[in-house]
């Protein structure tokens, strides 16, 4: 089972006190002033402090708790705490609060600030007592008119227990805030220029709640700048290549390079203090941030709290932990689920039971990715992991020539320490290089070649070359799993009535090919065993939708009995069924079915990106969302953290060509051909070459056909020179030496899909001529 989920709460005692007690220091200085602090031991019950007014509801003392209680929506409970001084709006507001009862997951209550007019309008921090929901947490106004406008949303790691404090917490600096639970900052935001100074006050909606321990300073320092969105979005170099990795300085670097994503810190303690590549953690990680993303290698076991609190202290939520040891990720996790993990792959050799062992870990420690190094790494490993949802950055990028390699073994990120490398070699590349097909996932088989969800149509998605092949599950009256995407049999089969309403007997007795054609007539509804069954020991992965609750458990059973662990992934649209799979099966790559509307402006755009990446990972799944859900600055944001996703479902060629443009890993689409008919890769005969000045040599070049079998062809190449410095000529396919010196030569090779030219491109020869 997942140690880090937040349905486990057995954790240590120290762990457990980590999640109620704030880990991080006070930004409050010693020439603050203390405004308010009220702990209600000495009011009356039923009585208010002196000067606190009820606005509207209910709210009073009660043994020593101030108690709102709203019973519906559309009756709030409000108290205003006027304010003689506000230090100007510039002020940290604290308070415990303890949900005691809602009508449902969805109610809230809120600390109000800046309020105005005793009243409205005013900002507020809201809690929902669901508060993993994606709007879980907002920072919200009440406006002029007395109407909301909800300008930021997050969510938290765990739902509002009953009768459990958290402490809540508002930094409000003219017009940044930053809002927090248990010391965990979950907004961050320059949105609060309306109202620049005000009262302070509390709120409950359709819930009872209780507050104490309140406390306002004056706050007279700084709150950092942020990005207009608030979400870093590291430059990296420009290049025409088609998903290019993204860059992590390795920790040698001693300076940082403007042209990279990410910077990777070797995290120990010594004597008690934190130090990140031999520098304090806490001076690296504030150096850090707004220019890269912080990933921490631990393998010091016991610092993980003090991790955490570094990671507090510094107000750093954008972070991935890495380690070999997959304890110390789950520790970390456990007190915090929104840092994002990754294996540290650092045994001596790589081989296929190596490769499955490696994707259990990778799921079941809640990571994604793994680091490894560039010796252990090859294009069919590489393709094994990312069929698996495991994203790969390949480490060891310190020359030019390893540099290529890296890029033509498929890596969705290369450590570094030499970066300016990668930053030459991400030039080199003619528009529209793929330097690997994306992952493809046949759509219920082949639906614009043959029925739908059926072992036609399985079949010959596998022998169109899918990568994966996509299926839904469903279970009949009389408890059989069978295939089937619609809650009846309607569409796709010449029957009717409720899949749930039918037995197995009936389903079978159903003809699911004549809709697509008198060719396919007498298909039958498959079971879900019997397409296991199907492709067993192929070099297939199977992606297995479930459109029913509560059959969780009878899939994985049917799985495991058929030994095909290490062939299968699962999705849903349920949420709730994906974490409970996660319980079931810890080890099995695991992916949340979703869409939404494209933000309109790139601020909002950021903002999701980043909430959405946090919500998956707090999940422990992968981001399954529709194509048109998202977009450029999504798929780069994702690449950046190490995250693989598959995306539905392409019917049509212009977004299909859009999204791979955008760097689009994993489509699931009805026209597998389209993508599989392509070559895979370039390979050469030679990476070195050397000429005399006059002499001349003729390179041909193989193309790889297909990720599943071992079979290269003769293919239509030319050659050309990244740099042209008059070292050689080319013509074709020969070389000429012209100049003593050296020479980067590449092999192109150009072809159709999807209506656009795109280029295949190989590793370099490195050509000297004497």
């Amino acid at each position: 089972m997942k140690t880090h989920s937040l349905r486990h709460l057995v954790v240590t005692s120290a762990l457990a006190l980590s999640l109620v007690v704030p880990q991080v220091s006070s930004p409050v200085k010693a020439n603050d002033t203390v405004i308010v602090n009220e702990s209600f031991d000495g009011i009356s019950n039923g009585a208010l402090p002196n000067g606190w007014k009820v606005v509207e509801g209910d709210g009073k003392v009660q043994d020593g708790k101030l108690v709102l209680t709203s019973p519906a929506t559309n009756k709030p409970a409000r108290i205003v705490v006027p304010l003689a001084d506000d230090n100007n709006g510039n002020y940290v507001f604290e308070a415990d609060m303890t949900f005691v009862s809602a009508v449902e997951n969805s109610r809230w209550a809120s600390i109000m600030y800046r309020v105005q007019n005793e009243n409205y309008p005013y900002y507020q921090f809201a809690v929902r007592r669901g508060m993993t929901a994606l709007n879980g947490l907002e920072f919200a106004e009440r406006t002029e008119k007395n109407a909301w406008n909800v300008t930021e949303t997050n969510f938290y790691r765990e739902d509002f227990q009953y009768n459990k404090s958290y402490r809540l917490k508002v930094i409000a600096s003219k017009n940044r805030v930053q809002q927090f639970v248990n010391g965990e900052l979950v907004v961050d935001t320059a949105g609060a220029s309306k109202w620049l100074d005000g009262d302070i006050g509390f709120q409950a909606q359709g819930s009872t709640v209780q507050y104490d321990n309140v406390k306002l300073t004056s706050f007279n320092g700084e709150l950092p700048p942020v990005p207009s969105s608030g979400v870093l979005l590291p430059d990296e170099p420009p290049t025409n290549m088609i998903n290019a990795p993204t860059l992590i300085e390795g920790p040698r670097v001693a300076t940082y390079n403007d042209q990279t994503g990410s910077a990777l810190l070797k995290v120990e303690s010594r004597d008690g203090t934190l130090y990140g590549n031999d520098k304090l953690l806490k001076d690296q990680l504030n150096n850090l941030k707004t220019k890269k993303i912080p990933v921490l290698h631990i393998e010091q076991t016991g610092i993980e709290e003090a991790v955490v609190a570094a990671l507090n202290e510094t107000s750093t939520t954008d972070v991935q932990v890495v380690s070999s040891n997959t304890d110390i990720i789950k520790t970390i996790k456990e007190i915090n689920p929104k840092i994002r993990g990754g294996l540290v792959y650092d045994k001596s050799a790589l081989n296929k039971h190596d490769l499955q062992q490696i994707v259990e870990e990778v799921h079941e420690s809640g990571s994604k990715m793994v680091m490894i190094p560039l010796k252990n790494l090859t294009a069919d490993n590489v393709y094994y992991l990312h069929n698996r949802m495991v994203s790969v950055w390949g480490v060891g990028g310190d020359t030019m020539a390893d540099t290529h390699e890296l890029l033509h073994l498929g890596v969705d990120g290369i450590v570094t320490n030499q970066p300016a490398y990668a930053v030459t070699a991400f030039g080199q590349y003619p528009e529209r290089t793929i330097i690997q097909r994306p992952i493809v996932a046949a759509h219920r088989g082949v639906p614009s070649l043959a029925p739908e969800n059926t072992m036609v149509g399985y079949r010959m998605a596998y022998d169109l070359g899918a990568d994966q092949i996509e299926t839904d599950v469903q279970i009949t009256k009389d408890g059989h799993l069978v295939i089937m995407h619609d809650n009846t049999v309607d569409r796709t089969t010449n029957g009717t009535g409720a899949v749930d309403q039918l037995t197995l007997e009936e389903i079978r007795a159903l003809d699911a090919g004549i809709y697509k054609g008198e060719e396919f007539t007498g298909e039958k509804v498959p079971t879900f065993r019997e397409f296991l069954q199907e492709f067993k020991g192929k070099d297939v992965v199977l992606l297995v939708e479930l459109k029913d609750r509560g059959i969780e458990q009878q899939v994985i059973d049917e799985i495991k009995s058929e030994g095909m662990m290490d062939q299968v992934s699962m999705q849903s649209f349920y949420l709730d069924s994906m974490q409970l799979m996660n319980e079931i099966a810890p080890e099995l790559p695991i992916g949340y079915l979703f869409s939404a509307a494209e933000p309109k402006t790139l601020d909002a755009k950021l903002k999701n990106a980043k909430k959405m990446v946090d919500y998956g990972t707090r999940n422990d799944v992968t981001l399954n969302a529709s194509y048109g859900t998202v977009y450029a600055e999504f798929i780069k944001y994702m690449r950046q953290r190490g995250q693989m996703s598959m995306h539905w479902t392409f019917r049509a060629e212009a977004p299909f060509v859009d999204k791979l443009k955008q760097g689009l890993i994993g489509p699931i689409t009805d026209y597998t051909q389209w993508l599989t008919a392509s070559p895979i890769q370039l390979e050469t005969p030679l990476k070195k070459l050397n000429l005399n000045v006059g002499k001349t040599h003729t390179v041909n070049a193989k193309a790889k056909v297909s990720y599943r079998v071992d079979q290269r062809e003769n293919i239509e190449t030319e050659l050309f020179v990244a740099d042209n410095n008059g070292v050689v000529r080319v013509n074709g396919n020969t070389i000429e030496a012209v100049a003593p010196g050296k020479a980067q030569v590449f092999v192109k090779h150009t072809f159709e899909m999807l209506g656009e030219e795109w280029n295949l491109v190989s590793e370099p020869i490195e050509v000297t001529v004497k």
